[in-house]
C-alpha cells in the first residue's frame, strides 16, 4: 500500500470515529457525497445513498473493498449486526472491534455499538463509542460517547465533521458569559498541551506548500506576531479610534432567537449570522495585490466547550483594506487549509471562513484578536450559533 493512500486512510477512519455524528441519511457511516467521495456501506454496512437499503452483505460479513476502500485484512478485530427492512421502514444494529496501524506509526482502536431505526417520518438511532487514536509522534487522544439522537428528515452535522475535532452541532443559538478569569483558566490548559509550535515557521511552510503567505513576510516571525489595537487603528483609520470589545453573552446576547447588543434589539439570530456569512463572503471575492503589506494577528487555537487540548489551529492576518486571509491547520491530521474573511470597518466586527464555503463561518471582534484568549462565534448556516474560545499561542522560541 502506498504512503500517500495509507495517510488518507488514516484520515478517513480518524473521522469516523472521533466525536463526529453521522448523517441521519447514513447512520453508522457517512453519506459519501459529503464524506471525500467515501461511501456509507464501507463503515457498518449502511449505503450513504439510502438508508433504507440497507447492504446485509456488507454489514454482517467482511467486504474487501470495505473500511473507505482498504482491504479488510489491513485491520484486526470483529463485527457482527444484521439488518431488517420493508415497505415501512427499515432497522439495523451491530458491534464492532477495530484496530489499525498506520503504515508511518501510530493507531487507531475503536469499538461500540450501533443501532437504528427509519420509517417515512423520520427515525431514531443509538450508540456507544470508545476510541482512541496515537498519532506517529506518540500523542494520544481518547473518546467515549453514549447517546441516542431522534431525527426529523435527516438533518445534516453542520459540516464540520471533516475536521478532526469538530463535532455534530446542537440545533440553536446560544452564549454565554464568560469571565476573563474563567477564559485565562482554560487557556492556561491549552497552552501547556498546546503541541504544534514548529508550525507556520521554517520547513513547515516547505512541507505544507498550499498554506497561504504573503511573499513579504519573513519565515517564522510575522505569522507569531501579535497585532496591537495602536497599530491596527493607525492601519484602517489613521487615527485613535477607541476598540470595540465583543463580550458574547454580557454586550451581545442570543435570547429568544433574537440578538441583544448592548441591550437594543439587532435583529433575529439568522439575520446576525446571514450578516457575518456576508462579511465573510465579502473575503472570499476579494483579490487583493500581491504587493499588499499584511498584518499578523497571530496564531490561535480553537476549543470547544470544556477541552484542555486543541488540535485546530487558526493563523490569521488582515490587510488595510480589511480582507483577512490565513490558514486553518489542523494538527492531528496536518492538513492546512486557506482561511478567508474580511473586517467591517465600521462595527469592528471580523468574520472568515475556512475555504470558501459558507457552511460554517466565525466570527469575533476585530479588537478581541489583540487579546490573549477571546470568545468566537462558530455559525452552522443561519439556524446554529455556537459559542467557542480561541486561545492565542506564544511565539515559540527560535531553538524550538
Amino acid at each position: 500500500m502506498s504512503a500517500h493512500t495509507a495517510r488518507f486512510g488514516v484520515i478517513l477512519l480518524g473521522l469516523l470515529v472521533v466525536n463526529c455524528e453521522a448523517d441521519g441519511r447514513g447512520f453508522g457511516g457517512f453519506r459519501g457525497g459529503s464524506f471525500g467521495g467515501y461511501h456509507a456501506d464501507s463503515f457498518g454496512g449502511y449505503r450513504g445513498d439510502s438508508f433504507g437499503g440497507f447492504r446485509s452483505d456488507s454489514f454482517g460479513g467482511a467486504r474487501t473493498s470495505g473500511w473507505g476502500g482498504y482491504h479488510t485484512d489491513d485491520f484486526s478485530g470483529s463485527r457482527s449486526g444484521g439488518a431488517v427492512w420493508g415497505s415501512r421502514g427499515a432497522a439495523a444494529g451491530g458491534t464492532y472491534d477495530r484496530t489499525w496501524d498506520g503504515s508511518r506509526g501510530g493507531s487507531i482502536s475503536t469499538e461500540g455499538y450501533r443501532g437504528a431505526a427509519v420509517t417515512p417520518w423520520g427515525g431514531a438511532a443509538g450508540r456507544g463509542r470508545d476510541t482512541t487514536i496515537t498519532g506517529p509522534d506518540g500523542r494520544s487522544y481518547s473518546s467515549a460517547s453514549r447517546g441516542a439522537a431522534a431525527w426529523d428528515h435527516f438533518p445534516t452535522d453542520g459540516g464540520l465533521s471533516r475536521y478532526s475535532s469538530f463535532g455534530g452541532v446542537a440545533a440553536g443559538h446560544s452564549t454565554a458569559y464568560w469571565s476573563h478569569g474563567t477564559m485565562t483558566t482554560r487557556a492556561g490548559y491549552v497552552r501547556t498541551n498546546f503541541g504544534y509550535y514548529g508550525a507556520f515557521r521554517g520547513n513547515w511552510w516547505v512541507g505544507h506548500p498550499a498554506a497561504w503567505r504573503p511573499a513579504a513576510w519573513a519565515v517564522g516571525v510575522d505569522a507569531w506576531s501579535v497585532a496591537t489595537w495602536a497599530t491596527l487603528s493607525n492601519l484602517w483609520w489613521n487615527t485613535a479610534e477607541l476598540p470595540v470589545y465583543y463580550d458574547y453573552g454580557n454586550t451581545i446576547v442570543y435570547q429568544n432567537n433574537n440578538v441583544y447588543v448592548n441591550g437594543t434589539d439587532a435583529g433575529t439570530a439568522e439575520q446576525y449570522a446571514e450578516q457575518a456569512t456576508t462579511l465573510a463572503t465579502q473575503g472570499q471575492q476579494a483579490n487583493p495585490p500581491a504587493t499588499d503589506q499584511w498584518q499578523s494577528f497571530g496564531v490561535f487555537a480553537l476549543v470547544q466547550g470544556e477541552e484542555k487540548t486543541s488540535n485546530n489551529i487558526f493563523q490569521l492576518a488582515a490587510n488595510q483594506a480589511g480582507t483577512m486571509r490565513g490558514n486553518y491547520y489542523d494538527g492531528l491530521m496536518d492538513t492546512t487549509t486557506p482561511v478567508y474573511g474580511s473586517i467591517d470597518k465600521k462595527t469592528q466586527r471580523a468574520a472568515w471562513t475556512i475555504g470558501k464555503k459558507a457552511d460554517r463561518v466565525f466570527e469575533t471582534g476585530v479588537y478581541n484578536l489583540t487579546h490573549d484568549q477571546t470568545p468566537v462565534l462558530v455559525h452552522f448556516g443561519k439556524d446554529r450559533t455556537q459559542q467557542w474560545l480561541l486561545v492565542r499561542m506564544q511565539q515559540p522560541n527560535s531553538s524550538k
